[in-house]
């Protein structure tokens, strides 16, 4: 199994280079077949995912934090994989992503396993089978009572209502501006990320000298960032009336917004709809936003909210949907990252689902 260049390393653990941490939590062993063993478990995962990355190793007995002797592990290594995995998928809410489990081979025989837990954003995290919260203090894992859970992070309730307002706001300001093209369906994207409430984060930087640019929804070109009403902006130029088709918006505190006329439309030497279409460029957008965030440093979570409007506005649209003129993706949701697969897919069969072409 591939072992990563910073994972920990039997020779660290021996020597006592590597010691339990803020970053690190020796196990001796896992007693899964118990309730309170699994339960124990959760708690210090959970532990990790509430406080920021690190290790727990499985396999190493500590005196003080710090190596005693191994406990090596034996059997189906695949099979305890998929256990272990399964175990914190279905035992931990929301579901974690990015958790990786790998295996470090004793000499004497047996194996240690290191449970990686990266970066996550979408805290906070809880034990479902005990209902608790808990957090990484140091070396030790600290319950949160359930009301300072709020105070600690950001309520979802909270993201929630702002990425609402935020897609309000800003259908408002593109439309009073008078700057889109009117004559088409429209999409509307709204983001905001956890470092929106985290005031010491600098805003957008669109470059100096080199400056940064966003591709187009519609095509491959690209648009500079330009400053606008409290933030920055990437138009499109096009003919008619000097309307534009895409707008994408950053503001000075890190609040997404993308504005998009006609994303499909009735071909006229076919008369087909582009619906199919929209599946790619959709999830195209969504990765172009996702790779200016990570380039940022900005990791979420995110509230984030779709819908597309107007479908009854163009007599060409109009018979494809026959009994929608708007379809959302509903109330904001929380997610790691902008282009999660699951949330595009998810919003393309609502889109398709409103349509005469139904799911077929």
């Amino acid at each position: 199994m591939h072992v990563e260049s910073d994972a920990p390393t039997i020779d660290e653990i021996k020597s006592g280079l590597l010691v339990e941490s803020q970053q690190c939590e020796f196990k001796a062993r896992l007693n899964l077949d118990e309730a309170r063993g699994k339960s124990n478990f959760i708690d210090d995962v959970v532990a990790f995912l509430n406080a920021g990355p690190g290790h727990l190793i499985v396999g190493v007995c500590e005196k003080k934090g710090a190596f005693e002797r191994f406990e090596p592990m034996v059997g189906d290594r695949d099979a305890t994989q998929r256990r272990i995995t399964s175990i914190i998928q279905d035992n931990i809410e929301p579901t974690p992503l990015g958790v990786r489990l790998q295996f470090l081979d004793l000499d004497t025989g047996g194996f240690l396993i290191d449970l990686h837990l990266p970066e996550h954003r979408l805290r906070p995290y809880q034990n479902r089978i005990s209902g608790g919260f808990y957090i990484r203090t140091g070396a030790q894992n600290t319950p949160i009572p359930r009301d300072q859970v709020h105070a600690l992070f950001t309520p979802i309730e909270k993201l929630e209502t702002d990425t609402q307002h935020l897609m309000e706001r800003e259908n408002k300001a593109v439309e009073e501006r008078d700057m889109m093209q009117t004559n088409g369906a429209t999409l509307h994207i709204a983001i905001v990320p956890q470092e929106h409430y985290e005031r010491n984060h600098p805003p957008f930087d669109p470059g100096r000298g080199v400056l940064k640019a966003m591709r187009h929804y519609h095509g491959e070109i690209q648009g500079i960032f330009r400053g606008c009403e409290n933030g920055l902006e990437v138009r499109d130029a096009t003919f008619q009336e000097g309307r534009s088709i895409s707008r994408f918006f950053i503001d000075d505190n890190w609040l997404i917004h993308s504005y998009v006329s006609h994303p499909f439309v009735v071909t006229d030497g076919e008369g087909r709809l582009t619906i199919r279409e929209f599946h790619g460029e959709f999830a195209r957008h969504l990765r172009d936003i996702q790779l200016i965030l990570d380039d940022s440093d900005i990791r979420g979570a995110f509230g984030i909210q779709f819908s597309v409007r107007n479908l009854r506005r163009n007599s060409k649209l109009e018979w494809a949907f026959p009994n929608a003129s708007t379809v959302s993706s509903g109330r904001p949701i929380r997610v790691e990252r902008v282009d999660d697969q699951g949330l595009i897919d998810r919003f393309y069969d609502k889109v398709r689902g409103a349509c005469v072409y139904g799911r077929g």
